[in-house]
């Protein structure tokens, strides 16, 4: 699997978008450095459930929002 067939498990990047919040922002009010949540932004690595919590409460959405849906087994077999 190549760089750019990486899977996009989170969408932290596109609610930031959707917010109008820099990553610089989302990283103050978690006290974390900005490459972390760039880290996370880019699919790079995943937060652990705990940290996706602390991040959809700085921003103020549900955790379900943060995460790209897993497509349904119906939509697989079709």
């Amino acid at each position: 699997m190549g760089e750019n067939d990486k899977v996009k498990i989170n969408r932290i990047a596109e609610v930031l978008f959707e917010l109008e919040i820099s990553q610089t922002e989302l990283a103050d009010r978690l006290g974390k450095k900005r490459q972390v949540i760039n880290r996370y932004c880019k699919n790079a690595g995943q937060p652990t459930l705990a940290f996706l919590r602390e991040i959809a409460l700085a921003l103020g959405v549900n955790v379900q929002e943060l995460l790209t849906p897993t497509p349904s087994k119906e939509k697989d077999e079709k």
